[in-house]
């Protein structure tokens, strides 16, 4: 890891980092008392620079809904020629506007925290230039993407500091809630957690003939939570038993902001962008949502639902319809989990006149036919384990990742039956690379609706076993699936697959 200057409080005490006391609609944010985290650099500007008063200012706690909710700036293409969008992208240094009176250093695609969003089309292949400026080996991953083994960003195919490479995007699959990230193998935790996220969105022409919302009806929400230090950095703190747990809920890079949202149908898209945290978002007095899809997709049927969850790399699509409410309401989206402490308030809906009439409508019946999947020949059980004998080291099926090892061979176009059994106190989001599957069963409980349509990612929770069935297409090579639960998949729990004709 030469050249990646890594937090001089990693391996800190849980209780350095945790801040999980009781709720308090005022305690969003606090600053820790130790000196600026040596992750992206904080001598890039002048106007960094902070007086006494400032920091006096915001030494006590910020309150939520006190900001708009930024929007992430849109990736134009520098070229389209033969049919195929070219995109520049610099991996780089930046500053993030996310406390007031402060300017946050980041890592960040194009310098900005989330990094911009590609509004991709299906069959509309894509090439993205990715230029690594940084001081370290980057690469990156589009997570759920349907993307030959040369291009997935595998955690030990990398770019160099100075170099490019052309990641090339297919895009031959239906339309869904996408995400790049970097994955360079063991340091994804930190990477991610100073800002090298964005969101990629596979558009298709079943979106159109439901009459989804679009343009400024259509929003991806990038929910972290982090920490900060009292010159306005991020603070960070390695766990690798619980993971990073941060005091502070981010939403597009901004503290429980608030939205203005106008009497119009609004497509909601969450990422789960957190180094660990899972949550549970529940609109206040416990409103309907519709559920329109999952991490690979649409469903099959929407689903209403009050609340649901959301694990690390999850994405949810959810429409709210706010022509029930008057101008003037406001609506809280909180995050109800068990664990939630500080991290409660999420955003806010302040609903607003305007908007004209409505182009949308919400879907009633059968939004699309899933595949019907071969039949599995091949089962496998994949424990979950932490060990803690000379060192410690998260495994799969007691195996510790290796780059020159391939754990599991299976064959283009077939499926298999995937059981994570989940005996830890952890809850462990498990992902696969390149291709998607479907939730057979759960060990707690019934299989919900909400997550019966295509999957890249899996809450598997503390005490459960549950099976999952992958479909090994459409391209062969070689493959991860791992835990991202980041400070996990860090420290080697993360297995190869190899896909062959």
């Amino acid at each position: 890891m030469a050249g990646f200057r890594p937090p001089h409080d990693a391996g800190s005490s849980r209780r350095d980092f945790l801040r999980n006391g009781s709720y308090s609609i005022a305690l969003v944010c606090t600053f820790g008392t130790t000196e600026s985290l040596k992750g992206p650099s904080v001598q890039t500007s002048a106007k960094l620079q902070t007086s006494a008063a400032r920091r006096a200012q915001f030494s006590s706690p910020f309150t939520p809904f006190a900001r708009d909710l930024p929007i992430a700036p849109e990736l134009a293409p520098v070229s389209g020629k033969n049919g195929v969008d070219v995109y520049d992208v610099d991996i780089k240094e930046g500053l993030a506007e996310i406390l007031p009176g402060f300017e946050t250093p980041i890592y960040g695609y194009e310098g900005v925290y989330p990094g911009p969003t590609i509004r991709a089309r299906k069959g509309r292949p894509a090439i993205v230039r990715q230029h690594n400026q940084l001081t370290f080996d980057s690469n990156v991953h589009l997570h759920g993407g349907y993307v030959p083994a040369a291009h997935d960003g595998h955690p030990m195919d990398v770019i160099a500091p100075g170099a490019s490479f052309d990641y090339t995007y297919p895009n031959e699959q239906d339309a869904a809630f996408l995400w790049y990230h970097d994955h360079a193998h063991g340091r994804t935790a930190r990477t991610l957690y100073y800002g090298l996220v964005g969101t990629y969105l596979l558009h298709d022409e079943r979106e159109e003939e439901l009459e989804l919302p679009q343009g400024e009806y259509d929003v991806p929400l990038v929910l972290a939570d982090h920490a900060f230090n009292k010159d306005g950095s991020f603070r960070y703190a390695e766990n690798v038993d619980l993971g990073f747990r941060g005091d502070t809920m981010l939403v597009n890079g901004a503290v429980s902001p608030r939205m203005a949202v106008q009497r119009r149908i609004y497509r909601l898209r969450f990422l789960n962008a957190s180094n660990a945290r899972s949550y549970e978002l529940r609109l206040g007095n416990s409103r309907q949502m519709l559920q329109i899809a999952s991490d690979g997709g649409l469903l099959e049927a929407p689903v209403a639902r009050s609340s649901f969850p959301l694990h690390p790399a999850e994405r949810i699509e959810v429409l709210i319809d706010f022509r029930s409410f008057k101008p003037g309401s406001e609506i809280v989206l909180q995050n109800v989990a068990a664990d939630a402490g500080t991290t409660k308030s999420v955003m806010r809906f302040d609903v607003v006149d305007g908007g004209g009439a409505e182009e949308a409508r919400m879907p009633r019946g059968r939004m699309r036919t899933l595949e019907k999947l071969p039949a599995p020949n091949a089962t496998h059980r994949w424990d979950l384990s932490l060990l803690t004998q000379g060192g410690v080291q998260w495994q799969i099926a007691n195996r510790g990742f290796d780059p020159n090892r391939i754990d599991v061979s299976t064959r283009l176009g077939t499926s298999e039956l995937w059981q994570w059994h989940n005996p830890s106190n952890r809850v462990h989001p498990m992902h696969l690379h390149g291709m998607l599957y479907r939730v057979v069963e759960r060990s707690s409980g019934v299989v919900h609706p909400g997550e019966r349509g295509w999957k890249d990612t899996v809450g598997v929770l503390p005490g459960e076993d549950v099976t999952v069935q992958p479909w090994f297409v459409p391209y062969e090579g070689r493959y991860v699936f791992h835990c991202h639960s980041l400070e996990h998949g860090d420290k080697a729990m993360m297995l190869q697959l190899e896909v062959t004709k």
